[in-house]
């Protein structure tokens, strides 16, 4: 569902990456820049060319406080190469990954005259038994509008990922399920005139609908007009949305990763 943006609270975006260091696996982290690529920016903290593959480990939301006493949250990115990625989380230090709060306070140089929104979504590959994919038809004056879209959108202030995929799906299409694998994280940015340009990282997680029912938007005066579960094979014939296009390639493509150690 598309939103309009919770004031009141500053929100900052980190990448992070699990690889190997001169003394063992190790964790690297930076704040990821209005308009960056997650995936570009965690090839560059290990100095890794920008063909080397990573996988999508985990996306942490952190809840902190600016030095001024306002409320910030954290959303960390945490990418590894494929060799390490059994080593996350236990590669984390004991004080938590950096850059920390205090370090993320400041906001970001801007020389542009207009004005800019950096927004998380969290969008579902969302599957039943059956195999079926299920998509959400985008409204009619909203971006997208006519295409057929993973359910998912805006990650509220006081969420992580997990959970407000969770609550997109069942607003969008009335449906319960488990969020399992993540699939992949990347980026999208807007700049039309008239309108603030916005970064957007997206978030593609596998979500389960274990006792599917007839879809149904539950929702109100949102950005969903319709919902129904697809088979495999109907997907080819429907206009799909850019963010659903990039997910199911995402899908397609993902490297096989290593189990985790919990």
């Amino acid at each position: 569902m598309t939103r309009a943006p919770r004031g009141g609270a500053t929100r900052r975006v980190t990448v992070h990456l699990v690889h190997h260091g001169p003394t063992g696996p190790t964790i690297s982290g930076r704040r990821l820049l209005f308009g960056e690529d997650p995936v570009t920016a965690a090839r560059t903290l290990g100095g890794l060319p920008e063909d080397t593959p990573l996988v999508a480990v985990d996306v942490v939301s952190e809840p902190a406080s600016t030095p001024a006493g306002h409320l910030m949250q954290i959303d960390r990115v945490v990418f590894a190469v494929p060799d390490a990625v059994r080593e996350w989380p236990t590669v984390l230090p004991p004080g938590g990954p950096s850059p920390r709060a205090a370090q993320l306070a400041p906001e970001e140089e801007h020389a542009g005259q207009g004005p800019r929104l950096s927004r998380v979504a969290s969008y579902g590959m969302v599957t039943d038994p059956a195999g079926r994919v299920l998509l959400s038809l985008i409204a009619e004056g909203f971006p997208g509008a006519g295409t057929w879209h993973l359910p998912g959108g805006g990650v509220d202030v006081g969420e992580d990922v997990r959970r407000a995929l969770r609550r997109e799906v069942i607003e969008e299409t009335g449906q319960e399920g488990v969020v399992g694998e993540l699939i992949a994280v990347s980026s999208h940015r807007r700049n039309r005139p008239g309108e603030p340009e916005i970064h957007a990282v997206w978030v593609f997680s596998h979500l389960h609908v274990a006792s599917p029912t007839e879809p149904t938007v539950t929702e109100t005066c949102g950005s969903t007009a319709d919902c129904a579960w697809f088979t495999p094979e109907e997907l080819a014939g429907l206009r799909l949305s850019r963010t659903a296009q990039r997910g199911l390639e995402f899908l397609l493509r993902r490297p096989r990763r290593s189990p985790h150690r919990r």
